[in-house]
C-alpha cells in the first residue's frame, strides 16, 4: 500500500496542507463577527432581565451565604450610604454657603450700581448746569463785535460740544443700569 503523499511533488503536498487547513482559518476569521454579535445579545438579554436575574441570584446564590454573611454585606452597604449622605450633606452646606455669599455680593453689587447711578445723574445735572452756564456766555460774547470774542464763542461752543457728548454718554451708563432692574 503506498502512502497518499507518494507521487505527489513538494508544492502539490504544500497544497494538500493549506487546503486542509482552510476551514480552520475561516473559523478563524469568523470568529471575531461571532463573539461580537454574542455580545450584543447579551448585553440586550441583560439589559431586559435585571428583575429575574436578582430574583435568580437571591434564590440561588443567595441562600448559600450565611446569616452572617448577610449581615455584613447589609452593614457594609449602610457604611457605604452613611458616607455618600455625608459627602451629599457638605457638599450641600458648602453651596448654600456659596449661594449666601452670591446673595450678599448680589445685594451689594445692586446697592453700588444704584450710588454709581445717583452719581453719574448728580454730575449729569452738573453738565447740564454748566452747558446752560456756556449757552449764557455765548449769548453774551455775541453781543460784543471784536475778534477776541469770536475766538472765545468758538472755544466755548467747543466746550459746549464736549460736555453735550460727555452727557449723552452718561446718560446711556445710566440707562443701561436701569435696565439691569436697579433704581436709579
Amino acid at each position: 500500500m503506498a502512502s497518499s503523499d507518494t507521487g505527489r511533488t513538494p508544492a502539490q503536498g504544500a497544497e494538500a496542507a493549506s487546503a486542509s487547513s482552510w476551514p480552520l482559518r475561516k473559523l478563524q476569521s469568523f470568529t471575531p463577527g461571532l463573539w461580537s454579535q454574542y455580545k450584543a445579545y447579551e448585553d440586550v438579554f441583560v439589559e431586559r432581565a435585571k428583575g429575574p436575574r436578582r430574583f435568580l441570584y437571591r434564590n440561588t446564590l443567595g441562600r448559600f451565604k450565611t446569616e452572617k454573611d448577610l449581615l455584613n454585606d447589609v452593614e457594609q452597604s449602610m457604611i457605604e450610604y452613611k458616607t455618600s449622605i455625608e459627602s451629599l450633606r457638605k457638599d450641600s452646606k458648602y453651596t448654600l454657603d456659596k449661594v449666601v455669599i452670591g446673595e450678599s455680593d448680589l445685594q451689594r453689587g445692586r446697592t453700588d450700581l444704584r450710588s454709581t447711578g445717583k452719581q453719574i445723574q448728580s454730575v449729569i445735572s452738573s453738565i447740564y448746569k454748566a452747558e446752560s452756564t456756556a449757552a449764557g456766555l455765548m449769548d453774551r460774547l455775541r453781543i460784543i463785535p471784536t475778534r477776541q470774542s469770536l475766538e472765545l464763542r468758538a472755544e466755548v461752543a467747543s466746550m459746549a460740544s464736549d460736555l453735550k457728548n460727555q452727557r449723552h454718554v452718561l446718560e446711556e451708563r445710566v440707562n443701561r443700569i436701569s435696565e439691569y432692574g436697579v433704581r436709579v
